[in-house]
């Protein structure tokens, strides 16, 4: 057996010497752990590990396999994501006990605190004493037993699992509701509790989902929305796509839902124009004479991205897209040289064996999260919220929701998912810097961690981004895209890209940043001219989404959240799938990338530039009062000239 004390030994060097241990079969005892956070994140060996005091938050999170065993207390999120193994607490557990769990055992023999079993998805988490408010809060699946009472609101939200009280039960939550036990049940519970030596002699009552907000309760007739220049183009203010807002709305009773992105008019790239000069365009070839290779994610020393542009597939998950799509996309990334993201669905092996790089994406539902695909990814993002519904979870189709997906997302098939609107161990900033440091000990500081945020309050979120550690950060404005959203979110919630860069700029230079966290801008980055206007003003680079898409097929019919798109993108149907030739589309995307690379490039140098990190403001001038108001950048309506986007200033 290996001791490591913690009193002499920093959690990380002994998070390491555990891994060793571990690697070689060898159980493991923590002396003076002192309620330290992260004590044997991402363990992956089945030994045995001895916990001689308290652990803080997240104790044996991320892991598969290893049992534990903590003679007290333990603080938030013991067993986060566990896979497999087990722990054992001999005393209190703090808030969210077993959150994410995805199979495996939590027992905690004293009492835990709010929230226990929190977006769990299979396992077994029990509480020998009481449990605090919002027991079983959004639970996907798994078995929660509490033998003392429940505090208020038990199984709010749930769409799976089962819990069982052995005491009293302050009231149920919504959609929750009391069920009969088996012999079955009975026989599972005994012969849990005698596995860990714990009688218990009083009756259970049983918990489940009601099932009555799993589905939307009417069917939207399908419609195809419009742009907003188009159903508003002759200014009538009770134009057709109005009333017929209304009149559906009159038949379902709630919000309306689609996909895509914003459609209305807002200030965008097309309201700036880069500030060419004639007399310093020349001969040859910008590929050449333009660097634009750069590495992403070194800020604190983990291995970092390596991309031929500065240019990155945007986050769009297996679930909003078929798996051919996202195939394409990892292959197209892998040609071009660049980055995919696996979006907030998990990793499938096949994106992963086609991306050269790949970024897995941790979204507050903990969907498909687990410990192995971290350690397969190149870099690890938290996901806090997107450009087309800032500061809302998200949400896929029952169509979408098929057995595979679910079964790689940890949730139950064909129901209508809704995933929460915050991470359930991400209160605050003080939060989201343990959650960040839980990442780096599981993957042993190798990989790279990024924030995805959308466009909401991006000067003060901006800075907790910095100050919380990330080593860079993706922001999502307005006119980001999403698989289904609310109407109203998508048109009114979010802030425009073009005055999202500007003001997490302008909440950088409040704290005075040493230019050493890269923003990543995304949210309708058209093409390259788009690209070399974002970088001019101030972003490190960009992600495209849709427009990657568009180039491997897509037709803008925005009815992504229906599942029978007929390009087979954004479906998991078998016969609409079968209509993606995933070869040449992965091809067509790689060929528009190419086409990117090579606007970047051409316009850096007609900019009089050799690398595109020498763009600056310089090279840029508004073409309308909101985009200078926006910007800060001169208004010059002259540079509207007739060359389009390759603006020169008209004599």
């Amino acid at each position: 057996m290996v001791t490591i004390d913690l009193a002499v030994t920093p959690v990380r060097e002994a998070n390491e010497t555990m891994r060793a241990a571990a690697a070689r079969g060898e159980d493991i005892e923590i002396a003076n752990p002192d309620a330290r956070h992260h004590i044997g994140v991402g363990l992956i060996a089945p030994v045995r590990v001895k916990v001689k005091g308290s652990a803080g938050y997240f104790c044996a999170g991320l892991s598969h396999g290893a049992d534990f065993e903590v003679d007290s207390n333990v603080g938030w999120g013991v067993g986060d994501s566990m896979y497999a193994g087990s722990v054992v607490v001999g005393g209190n557990a703090g808030a969210i006990a077993g959150v994410a769990l995805r199979g495996g055992e939590v027992v905690v023999k004293g009492n835990i605190g709010s929230r226990a079993g929190q977006v769990m998805k299979s396992g077994t988490l029990l509480c020998c004493g009481n449990a605090s408010f919002l027991a079983g809060y959004m639970m996907y699946g798994g078995r929660l037993i509490i033998l003392g009472d429940s505090g208020e609101r038990v199984g709010e939200d749930m769409s799976g699992g089962e819990v069982f009280v052995g005491g009293k039960v302050a009231n149920l939550g919504a959609d929750a509701k009391f069920a009969d036990i088996t012999d079955q049940d009975l026989d599972e519970i005994n012969a849990f509790l005698q596995k860990y030596d714990i009688v218990f002699t009083g009756n259970f009552k049983k918990i489940v989902s009601a099932g009555t907000k799993l589905h939307y309760g009417a069917t939207e007739p399908i419609t195809r929305p419009q742009p907003h220049t188009v159903f508003s183009a002759e200014g009538v203010y009770w134009n057709p796509k109005v009333t017929e807002d209304i009149a559906v709305k009159s038949q379902i009773g709630r919000y309306r839902i689609r996909g895509y992105g914003a459609a209305k008019a807002v200030p965008h790239f097309t309201d700036i124009a880069l500030k060419l000069d004639p007399n310093r365009i020349g001969a040859g070839d910008p590929l050449k004479s333009v660097n634009l290779a750069m590495v992403l994610g070194n800020r604190f020393g983990a291995k970092p991205l390596n991309l031929s542009m500065p240019v990155l597939i945007a986050p769009m998950s297996y679930g909003a897209l078929s798996k051919s799509t996202k195939i394409a996309l990892g292959r197209a990334s892998r040609l071009s040289g660049i980055v995919e993201n696996t979006g907030e669905g998990g990793m499938l092996p096949e994106e992963r064996a086609e991306a050269a790089q790949l970024i897995f994406q941790c979204l507050s539902g903990r969907l498909g999260w687990n410990i192995h695909d971290m350690l397969r990814a190149d870099a690890l993002e938290i996901y806090i919220s997107q450009g087309a519904k800032p500061g809302l979870g998200g949400q896929l189709m029952a169509k979408k929701v098929t057995k595979e997906l679910a079964a790689i997302r940890g949730i139950p098939a064909g129901i209508d998912l809704r995933s929460p609107s915050r991470h359930p161990d991400i209160l605050g900033a003080d939060d989201l810097v343990i959650k960040v440091e839980e990442l780096r000990e599981a993957t042993g500081y190798t990989k790279p961690i990024s924030i995805k945020m959308g466009a909401g309050r991006v000067r003060d979120d901006i800075k907790i981004a910095y100050k919380d550690g990330f080593d860079f950060v993706q922001l999502d404005g307005l006119q980001g895209s999403t698989g289904a959203a609310s109407t109203e979110v998508l048109e009114n919630v979010g802030i425009p890209t073009l005055a999202a860069i500007q003001e997490a700029l302008d909440g950088l230079n409040d704290i005075g940043h040493k230019g050493d966290m890269p923003i990543v801008l995304m949210g309708g980055i058209k093409d390259g001219v788009d690209a070399v206007k974002a970088l001019a003003l101030g972003a490190s680079a960009v992600a495209m989404g849709t427009a990657a898409l568009i180039a491997g097929g897509c037709i803008s019919c925005m009815q992504c959240h229906v599942g029978n798109c007929v390009t087979g993108i954004a479906t998991q149907d078998p016969e609409h799938e079968a209509r993606y030739k995933l070869d040449r589309q992965a091809l067509a995307i790689h060929r528009f990338l190419e086409a990117v690379r090579w606007q970047i490039a051409a316009l850096t140098a007609a900019l009089g530039h050799s690398d595109f990190r020498q763009l600056s403001r310089d090279d840029l001038v508004a073409l309308t009062p909101e985009a200078a108001a926006i910007t800060g950048l001169p208004y010059d309506p002259d540079y509207r000239g007739v060359a389009g986007e390759f603006h020169t200033k008209v004599a």
